[in-house]
């Protein structure tokens, strides 16, 4: 293995290690302020997921389980990484409207909805691994295109719609309430562009070397971005 294809493995492995330490961490301390709590509850769901996603995410890329095993690791994580923008949804929709009604089939049925549309696909066309990466000790998994277009776009969609609903929430509150949220708003934003390197690195799959970096600039970004809502969290 060349020297570049081990240092892009090894950045593969430790960035979403660390994303997945945090999310988690994150995710505890939130369930602690109130575990009975649906806001604290979807919080709680936003994060594990996050963990969850990129722990596994972080051990298929250790080069020792076969081609099939990591494209089924690879589709489990995706699975997990699209009930990131759902939990955060339904966040919104626990602040704006009564827990009650936010987990009425009205709010939580239409996301649970949107949640199985973004996810069928991938048990259809899963990721799979780069064939001369692999051979060369390098995960890349590549997913059939207009798919991974479409659930980025989703993704982006959601997160956009729970970012513009938080700057609303921003503006009405004060105090420490407000430090909190504003700090949390930053990190969602630095998600979605986290996510839109990781759709490019996508699009260019075909150029291997480039797409790994624009990946491994994805991975950075979410890392900055768990910090920084974990910084709103812990203020």
């Amino acid at each position: 293995m060349d020297p570049l294809s081990i240092t892009l493995n090894i950045i593969k492995l430790i960035a979403p290690l660390i994303t997945g330490i945090i999310a988690l961490i994150a995710g505890f301390i939130e369930l602690r302020f109130n575990p009975k709590n649906w806001l604290n509850r979807w919080f709680f769901s936003f994060f594990i997921s996050a963990s969850l996603g990129y722990l596994i995410y972080s051990a298929y890329h250790l080069v020792i389980f076969s081609p099939t095993i990591t494209s089924i690791a690879a589709v489990i994580t995706q699975i997990f990484f699209n009930f990131i923008p759902i939990s955060l949804v339904m966040t919104v929709f626990v602040l704006e409207k009564f827990p009650k009604i936010a987990m009425s089939f009205r709010y939580l049925g239409l996301m649970m909805l949107v949640f199985i549309l973004m996810s069928f696909g991938y048990f259809f066309l899963p990721p799979i691994p780069d064939p001369f990466l692999f051979t060369q000790g390098v995960i890349n998994t590549e997913t059939y295109a207009p798919w991974f277009v479409f659930v980025n776009i989703l993704r982006m969609e959601l997160f956009g719609y729970a970012l513009f609903k938080y700057a609303m929430i921003t503006k009405k509150t004060e105090g420490e309430a407000k430090r909190r949220i504003r700090w949390f708003f930053i990190g969602i934003l630095i998600f979605i562009i986290g996510l839109i390197f990781n759709l490019l690195g996508g699009i260019l799959s075909t150029t291997n070397i480039l797409a790994l970096i624009t990946e491994i600039l994805a991975l950075i970004l979410f890392n900055l971005g768990a910090i920084v809502i974990v910084k709103g969290f812990i203020i």
